[in-house]
């Protein structure tokens, strides 16, 4: 399995090979043999298959051994050639049959590499998705023109699957939705073609597990100013303390004297299944709300306060029971600068 952490030099790609998938035009090539990688492109598949694994968008999920994509990776020797372009075939036809189903999936160069971390071996199943640009063009007769061309989009890959060889059927993807002739729209990487059960990446828990407590201090204002500061604070602790987001607990220590917000919280958690989730994430820009108190008030001032010097800070918070009108001061500044 896969760290929540990899260095890009950890990666060392095995082999490779390159199929198209020109859904668009019903055109399927499918190699015969693998590429000969130069430096240049080792790079290239090293740089993708990180941006993949280094993710938080990337979500993770289990082969049920009765498909035929877990078949197919049950079956391959990765050791050897044949079996690796054979494989990967089968992979590419299957894929291809599902992308024709739909007139919305770009085309693709399908480039599969297997590669190693720690030991462990992998297969990645690149998706380079085309998209159409203008480049000129010149025949023989040096008559020129502007046509239209399909190419491999730059960037981070928004399709990949990477399958776990060791045994323990473990894949790792990032994905799409995309509708389909039915009309029903759809992860097809994860529904139609792996057939697995994939969850949410983290990074969309996160999203989700911080909206709802937001919306539940910013709903608690009877409590007070300082009582919703340290609401926050305390989200803030439980992950610094244990590095990882634990729902059970955060509900506990967050809403432990207030039932009633306990209650919508286990509620928001089940409706989207993470009521037991105990998640991790890789990226600390995914986690950045979490490092300020940030307050806006009615005249639109913003305080932005960070949560590591919270408590050190010297602030004075005054809340009045006649007009309900709260003040809010940082005293002994120092120096500041304005930005």
């Amino acid at each position: 399995m896969i760290r929540n952490k990899i260095v890009k030099d950890d990666i060392i790609v095995r082999k490779s090979i390159l199929h198209i998938l020109n859904s668009g035009s019903g055109q399927i090539g499918l190699a015969t043999n693998l590429i000969d990688m130069g430096p240049d492109l080792f790079d290239m598949i090293r740089d993708n298959v990180f941006k993949v694994l280094d993710n938080d968008e990337r979500i993770s999920c289990k082969l049920d051994k009765n498909t035929s994509v877990a078949k197919a990776i049950e079956n391959l020797k990765e050791t050897n050639d044949q079996s690796f372009i054979d494989t990967t075939r089968n992979l590419a036809e299957q894929l291809f049959d599902i992308m024709c189903d739909s007139v919305q999936i770009p085309s693709a160069d399908l480039l599969c590499a297997s590669f190693q971390v720690d030991g462990n071996i992998y297969l990645a199943l690149l998706k380079m998705n085309y998209h159409s640009t203008f480049v000129h063009y010149q025949n023989k007769d040096d008559v020129t023109d502007i046509v239209k061309q399909n190419v491999i989009q730059s960037g981070k890959l928004t399709e990949a699957v990477i399958f776990d060889l060791s045994g323990k059927k473990d894949v790792y993807l990032v994905q799409k939705k995309y509708e389909m002739l039915n009309g029903e729209k759809c992860n097809y990487l994860s529904e139609r073609f792996l057939i697995c059960m994939a969850g949410l990446p983290p990074k969309k828990k996160f999203q989700i597990l911080n909206r709802t407590i937001m919306d539940l201090i910013n709903q608690s204002r009877q409590d007070g100013l300082k009582a919703q500061f340290h609401t926050k604070k305390a989200f803030y602790d439980c992950f610094v303390e244990d590095g990882i987001f634990d729902i059970n607990k955060i509900g506990s220590e967050l809403f432990k004297d207030n039932g009633e917000n306990l209650s919508i919280y286990d509620q928001k958690m089940e409706r989207y299944d993470m009521q037991f989730d105990k998640f991790a994430v890789i990226k600390e820009s995914t986690v950045s709300k979490l490092n300020y108190l940030e307050m806006e008030t009615d005249t639109g001032i913003i305080i932005k306060i960070p949560m590591e010097t919270f408590n050190e800070a010297n602030i004075e918070i005054s809340e009045s029971q006649m007009d309900g009108t709260t003040s809010f001061a940082i005293n002994n500044i120092e120096s500041y600068k304005l930005k």
